[in-house]
């Protein structure tokens, strides 16, 4: 089968009709209307709702497993191309990455900058996005592959392709008296300190208090992380944020590790389901990784 058969069929649906694909892609709506009578005979069965006419598309659920696997076909028709021309010319091309925010100074020190000192004509499209939106960009083929700090939404289209963990931990200028002189912090250390937390861990903050019947006194509540630590270099309060073995504090500050049950967060690193990685992908993913132990 044509893959350009799959490829007008994909964007039949993803333009909710035929005119409007016809429009988009530049094909004549005749010619689309005999590639899915084609499609349907190819594969023995209807795939869009007669009922619903052929400008509006309603997918049958045969329709909606081929879209999927049409996408998969044209992903692997696209990656071989670009693997076969890399191997021609080198290691070239463009990596689309998304990611959670807070991970990019992460990625930067430990993916970027080794990876471009080897691969200088690599270039690089990364998109900052939050949990839905990230995993939405990967499953679309927006990018090939995401970094995030969250729980995966629909973690069945996924694949885990390698993880990190990072725990909460509290931060604060060297000379503040938010912290006393002990090695671990318990939530009574910290039950008169103002604290600045990004919104992410602070359900986890509340939690870590609770167990020992108190409430946090957060004084900023943001959502990113490097503006917690920002406060906490302020010395306007102290920071509880997730603390990765790879993130680093200026000289001026201290770290402490909080006491009693680990409050971890999981970094994934993933891509969609059953795609193979490009080969610019995997070397790139894989010296991040060996960066990060």
């Amino acid at each position: 089968m044509n893959t350009e058969f799959y490829r007008n069929f994909i964007a039949m649906v993803e333009a909710g009709g035929m005119n409007r694909a016809a429009r988009e892609i530049h094909v004549a709506q005749p010619a689309l209307t005999r590639q899915l009578q084609v499609l349907e005979k190819e594969y023995g069965a209807v795939l869009v709702k007669p009922r619903k006419g052929r400008h509006t598309l309603e997918l049958t659920e045969a329709g909606w497993i081929l879209y999927r696997q049409a996408r998969q076909i044209c992903e692997a028709d696209r990656t071989a191309h670009a693997e076969i021309s890399a191997l021609e010319k080198g290691l070239t091309g463009t990596l689309r990455l998304s990611l959670t925010p807070s991970l990019m100074p992460m990625v930067i020190e430990k993916g970027i900058l080794p990876f471009h000192k080897k691969y200088r004509d690599v270039t690089f499209r990364f998109r900052e996005s939050y949990q839905v939106p990230l995993a939405e960009e990967v499953r679309r083929g927006i990018s090939e592959a995401g970094i995030t700090n969250a729980p995966l939404p629909d973690p069945f289209l996924f694949q885990v392709l390698h993880e990190e963990t990072s725990s909460l931990a509290a931060a604060a200028l060297k000379d503040s008296p938010f912290f006393p002189q002990k090695e671990t912090l318990s939530a009574r250390d910290l039950s008169s300190v103002p604290l600045a937390v990004s919104r992410s861990t602070e359900d986890q903050v509340s939690q870590f208090f609770r167990t020992e019947g108190l409430r946090p006194s957060i004084l900023f509540s943001i959502d990113a992380r490097a503006s917690a630590l920002h406060l906490a270099e302020e010395g306007l309060a102290a920071a509880i944020v997730m603390w990765a073995p790879w993130d680093k504090l200026p000289d001026t500050m201290t770290l402490r590790p909080l006491a009693g049950p680990a409050y971890k967060q999981t970094i994934t690193f993933f891509c969609l389901k059953g795609h193979r990685l490009s080969r610019g992908m995997e070397r790139f993913l894989d010296c991040l990784e060996k960066e990060l132990r």
